[in-house]
């Protein structure tokens, strides 16, 4: 019995010496997936972790992400690391997802995504913007918040956890919303690494730009479901999977629910592919969940030990 799901990580995960363990092996995998991607963008995406002024280069650092997150999952096969019940992405991450579920060609990914971070550097051309994340503070109040700014944007991007909710539009507005929910009894308020003012209204206007990309692109059902972001179901048709990627990147990721939907599949083991342990850290709010990671090649093997133990013990039962 498959008894675990994997977790793939969207933008704001990036550091310097990403994946150096992994590397430090000469790891053939990891060397091929990010020679690959270099050559399709005609650029080196290691040179993103290995020097401090490329580290925010948001033009290239969601394709390093989908990358990492990709060569790690193949290097989990290798390993012949047991396939998951279920698999989930958040925001960037849900792209990740369908690659490694077989849906998405990671060439066609590498595509959308290269032209998704395109359009999305486009948008704040002469429009600041700020994401902040809202700790300790309830949903509704947050949600009352962020309405009071009209015409000035300020969104839900995404409800990652009872007690943590990002929001992200035009600069001065959340800087102020930030200001109330502190007022209103928010613990603290973190301002996140990310220079765009993602899942917000303001990303409605390259929706359709993404659109006309993916009419050319060929999706398959996932072999293993991907929960997506926006409507937090599994859908296996073409149509309705290129429909929630639209959609995604103006709407609110709802994290905490795609957790729960996991968790009332009596899914307690979840595993996050990638080079951080942001969703890991979420995870671990939750009670009876053990959370692993994949951030470091030690990570990785303990990672791999503890669910092959357990995937042997539900064998026996």
């Amino acid at each position: 019995m498959k008894t675990f799901a994997m977790l793939f990580p969207g933008q704001g995960v990036q550091y310097i010496n990403m994946l150096s363990s992994f590397f430090k092996k000469n790891n053939k995998i990891f060397e091929k997936k990010f020679h690959e991607a270099s050559e399709y963008i005609n650029y080196n995406l290691l040179s993103i972790f290995q020097e401090k002024k490329n580290i925010n280069n948001y033009q290239y650092i969601p394709l390093a992400i989908l990358t990492s997150s990709i060569a790690i999952y193949e290097f989990w096969k290798e390993k012949n690391g047991p396939l998951p019940k279920l698999m989930s992405g958040h925001s960037l991450g849900e792209y990740s997802a369908l690659v490694c579920s077989n849906a998405i060609k990671f060439r066609d990914a590498l595509k959308i995504v290269n032209l998704r971070s395109k359009l999305m550097q486009d948008v704040i051309i002469n429009k600041p913007s700020l994401v902040l994340a809202i700790i300790g503070l309830e949903q509704m109040i947050v949600k009352d918040i962020c309405s009071k700014y009209s015409p000035k944007i300020v969104s839900i991007a995404s409800i990652n956890s009872e007690d943590e909710i990002i929001i992200s539009g035009d600069k001065s507005a959340v800087y102020e919303a930030g200001k109330n929910c502190k007022k209103r009894g928010a613990h603290r308020i973190l301002k996140l690494n990310i220079n765009i003012p993602i899942h917000s209204i303001l990303m409605k206007p390259i929706a359709k730009k993404l659109q006309v990309l993916l009419k050319k692109i060929k999706i398959k059902p996932p072999i293993i479901p991907v929960i997506n972001n926006v409507d937090v179901i599994c859908e296996t048709n073409e149509k309705k999977i290129k429909n929630a990627l639209i959609r995604q990147v103006y709407n609110t990721v709802r994290w905490k629910e795609i957790i729960d939907l996991i968790k009332s599949k009596n899914i307690l083991t979840m595993l996050e592919i990638g080079p951080n342990k942001i969703l890991t850290n979420l995870v671990k709010k939750n009670k009876n969940i053990t959370a692993l990671n994949t951030n470091k090649l030690n990570s990785f093997l303990v990672a791999l030990k503890k669910i092959n133990m357990k995937n042997m013990k539900n064998k026996k039962k």
